[in-house]
């Protein structure tokens, strides 16, 4: 019994249109060139090959420069999601302490002013400023920032458990030593910063 044996299948031979460079079966180069030059168009900004009717569109969504409805500035397309989330001075921002939304341009000095404010700690029997709040906890009650309750919170549980207040931990290890020192750093450049800015 015969087998029959597939016939390889024939090279096809291409062509690079001198329009849109793209490799062409020659036996359509002809009509691809002669359709091709007449309804696309290359754009100059990223090469693509546009139907020349949509070119505009094309230029609109992709290359044309946003105006900011916020700061009112011009800003390059290929710049845009980088200015709308970090660089625009009006984009809002939220405050640390009260978690109110304000604009970047004035979200430093708002901190600066809501972080002064004080909140009662209720195992010290005294005020603390809000900016020293984690340190304090961490340093003196041993607690993390997850964990943290706000003194409200925590004077009703212990009304409701009539449990005894806590004696501070004086006692703290490496992790929050690294933690109070970053955040003497970061309050060193906030600092330097409003300093730099007010002169």
């Amino acid at each position: 019994m015969a087998v029959a044996v597939a016939a390889p299948d024939p090279v096809v031979t291409t062509s690079t249109c001198a329009h849109c460079k793209r490799e062409i079966p020659s036996s359509n180069i002809s009509l691809h060139s002669a359709h091709c030059a007449r309804n696309l168009q290359k754009c100059e900004h990223c090469g693509d090959m546009v139907p020349r009717k949509h070119m505009d569109e094309h230029y609109d969504e992709n290359h044309a420069p946003v105006n900011c409805s916020r700061c009112k500035q011009t800003v390059e397309h290929e710049l845009w999601d980088l200015h709308k989330r970090m660089q625009c001075p009006q984009r809002m921002l939220v405050c640390q302490y009260c978690e109110f939304e304000l604009p970047a341009v004035d979200i430093f000095e708002h901190q600066d002013v809501c972080g002064n404010r004080t909140e009662y700690c209720q195992p010290c029997k005294k005020y603390i400023r809000l900016r020293e709040w984690i340190g304090h906890e961490i340093l003196l009650h041993g607690k993390t920032n997850d964990n943290a309750e706000s003194s409200s919170d925590r004077s009703m549980l212990e009304n409701e458990d009539g449990a005894e207040e806590r004696e501070p931990a004086h006692g703290f290890n490496h992790k929050q030593l690294l933690l109070t020192v970053a955040i003497a750093g970061l309050a060193v450049v906030i600092g330097s910063i409003l300093l730099h800015k007010k002169d």
